[in-house]
């Protein structure tokens, strides 16, 4: 389960952190451009255009900030787009909103920064707030933002209405910020399904390790052991290939358990499962059938030479695990898929096997054909 959680939100990560590189790369050139533009523009007094360009050059020193630390992993990932949100929308509510009025920007000026520049800045601000933050967190944040955005140049409008002026294009501005709140209307739905959608991906990848995998040993459970073993009986008698299933389980686990405790008995399961994985073909497959005891599928593998797999694994557990000095041991039951077996018959008489170890004296492969 951890596992599953860990691989998606690495995931998510890389991505955040390829994203933030080129938008800080690009978003840096862009305003470098617009620095170019500041400084031979003839008409703007020079006032206005030591605001903007130092301005602008705190934007790029910021961005590339931004960039260096995405590069070098420097601070966590919510707390560099925590402080990009608060940078960025303090910029946008002062250089593009209380600043330019405050300088004489005129009505036809805020028209045409509002389609160059600002709409698109704030609707970027709004969009990443949307991702940062929690649900009603970035809907209260992205509406205020936004509201005060809308209100600043509202407010413009209305006092150029008390001034008799012409409104043409403050209304213009106005629309493209009314339709920009309707794309926000929907960038919300949007990234509110891409989070559900997450979720239940998580969800779906749980239920079947859940469904298939057991919990304290992280081998296959029974049930997909039995999936598992019934497909490849149907691959043997298509393909004319051999099959060896071996039941085992530990011998004396009982006592463990009565001696030393559930959690000692638990930690024995969970090493020799580790074992097991571990000493086990690429091809073949093992799982815990229950309680203290273990199934191995041996695909494309006759009897002669499972046993001497089977029997390396009964004296790597018997070498390798023990509680205290006491080493523990365990029985196996190996048999080899015959064509008059089903999925039922071939279990039987590998339980039979098993069975067969035990009643010999434990700690050893028995053999049944």
């Amino acid at each position: 389960m951890q596992t599953v959680i860990e691989e998606e939100r690495q995931r998510f990560d890389r991505q955040r952190r390829h994203t933030y590189l080129i938008a800080g790369l690009l978003g840096s050139l862009m305003v470098a451009i617009d620095i170019v533009k500041l400084i031979n523009d003839p008409v703007l007094p020079l006032a206005e255009t030591i605001i903007y360009v130092t301005n602008d050059v705190l934007l790029i020193i910021i961005s590339l900030s931004v960039c260096w630390m995405v590069i070098t992993r420097q601070g966590s990932l919510a707390a560099i787009e925590r402080f990009m949100f608060i940078v960025f929308a303090a910029e946008a509510l002062l250089f593009n909103g209380i600043i330019p009025p405050l300088l004489g920007q005129t009505l036809p000026l805020l028209w045409e920064q509002t389609v160059n520049d600002d709409i698109w800045f704030l609707l970027m601000i709004c969009t990443l707030g949307f991702h940062f933050f929690q649900h009603r967190t970035s809907v209260i944040l992205v509406s205020s933002l936004y509201g005060l955005a809308l209100a600043i140049v509202g407010g413009q409008i209305l006092v150029a209405v008390l001034q008799g002026s012409d409104v043409t294009m403050g209304l213009h501005a106005l629309q493209v910020y009314g339709m920009g709140g309707i794309f926000l209307c929907f960038i919300y739905i949007v990234s509110r399904y891409r989070s559900i959608s997450q979720r239940l991906q998580i969800e779906y990848q749980l239920m079947q390790e859940w469904a298939f995998v057991d919990m304290l040993t992280g081998l296959f459970n029974r049930r997909h052991c039995e999936q598992l073993l019934q497909s490849n009986i149907e691959h043997s008698r298509r393909y004319h290939q051999p099959l060896t299933i071996c039941l085992w389980d530990i011998d004396h686990f009982k006592q463990v358990n009565d001696t030393y405790g559930h959690g000692v008995g638990d930690q024995v399961l969970r090493q020799i499962a580790c074992l097991a994985q571990s000493s086990i073909r690429s091809t073949d497959l093992v799982g815990r059938w229950g309680g203290e005891e273990f199934c191995l599928i041996l695909p494309n593998t006759r009897l002669s030479e499972a046993e001497v797999l089977v029997d390396r694994l009964r004296h790597l557990i018997k070498t390798q695990v023990c509680i205290g000095e006491q080493p523990v041991t365990a029985s196996f039951g190996l048999v080899e898929y015959d064509t008059t077996d089903n999925l039922t018959s071939l279990i039987r008489r590998a339980d039979e096997a098993l069975y067969a170890a035990k009643a010999a004296g434990r700690d050893r492969v028995v053999v049944m054909v």
